[in-house]
């Protein structure tokens, strides 16, 4: 009886250790188990952490280079379809900017196709008339600060992007004193384009230019016409027609010798039909001032071919 106590006393003994033992693997293996996947759970989380890290990064770049060139330019607005009286299309790509204040020239064309070696064209006309050719560089760059003073007097700072710089012409010449000049282009608050140059009366040509007094240029068409009564109606067709005529008997006149040139040298150096109309219409309008509106709507009208 005593010896199976014994043996049974032995046998508990045995079986209580071999549970204590499988409890420690049991729980070893939990832990490792436990430490296993709290490494891989911080690993995923920094994954998904640099990822989120890079994204925001691609996404703050993304943002940046957008804002850099929200203030540019489409030159695609250049490019207008007229139609002329005989029923034909011709596309041109300039307009034409205008100002009205003292001491500066009256109207400005920016051609975005011209016939020079950069392929842009700036046509001045001077308070006394003259039209004098510079060929430009158009590009954009990074947005800056720009302050302007509109037809009414008021100065306001506005953003730009696109830039139009003046080169020196194929004679090597610069009457103006402008060559090296940065002018700027924007959208203004009425949706269209202004121009915005070098304040000649204030800032001499021949030094540097002052980025903090321009003069804004609008375009064409821009601002609003003081509208006539019925008996000034009927007398400014008069007016208009013979304007009209004028304007477009010079433009065609500079057309046909165009047309006439065969040598591509010659024609890049002659003056354009456009050019030629504006001419006429600022020769008319120092003649008689009084019917500036009327000679500036015959000018529009045979450029739009109407």
């Amino acid at each position: 009886m005593k010896k199976v106590s014994i043996l049974l006393f032995s046998v508990l003994a045995l079986s209580a250790c071999s549970q204590s033992k499988t409890d420690s693997s049991s729980s070893d293996k939990s832990s490792e188990t436990t430490a296993t996947s709290t490494t891989v759970v911080q690993s995923s989380s920094s994954q998904q952490m640099s990822v989120a890290q890079s994204s925001s990064s691609q996404q703050t770049s993304s943002d940046t280079q957008e804002d850099s060139v929200s203030y540019a330019v489409n030159l695609d607005d250049f490019t207008q379809e007229l139609t002329m009286r005989d029923g034909s299309k011709q596309t041109i790509h300039h307009l034409k900017f205008e100002s009205k204040q003292k001491n500066q020239p009256t109207a400005i064309v920016l051609n975005t196709k011209d016939l020079n070696n950069t392929g842009n064209g700036l046509y001045i006309t001077t308070t006394e008339g003259d039209e004098l050719f510079y060929p430009v560089s158009i590009a954009e760059e990074p947005t800056k600060t720009i302050t302007v003073t509109n037809d009414a007097g008021k100065k306001r700072q506005v953003k730009v992007n696109t830039v139009v710089k003046v080169a020196t012409p194929e004679d090597s010449s610069d009457p103006m004193q402008i060559v090296g000049d940065t002018y700027f282009l924007f959208y203004n608050n009425q949706g269209t384009i202004s121009l915005a140059t070098r304040n000649f009366a204030e800032n001499a040509v021949g030094t540097a230019l002052d980025t903090t007094n321009l003069v804004e240029y609008l375009q064409e068409g821009s601002t609003t016409e003081t509208p006539t009564t019925p008996a000034e109606s009927n007398e400014s067709e008069v007016d208009s027609d013979t304007y009209y005529d004028s304007i477009l008997a010079a433009w065609q006149r500079q057309h046909d010798y165009i047309v006439s040139i065969e040598d591509d040298a010659v024609k890049q150096s002659v003056q354009t039909s456009h050019s030629a109309a504006i001419f006429e219409a600022n020769r008319l309008q120092m003649e008689h001032p009084e019917d500036a509106a009327i000679i500036n709507e015959s000018l529009h009208k045979v450029l739009e071919g109407k």
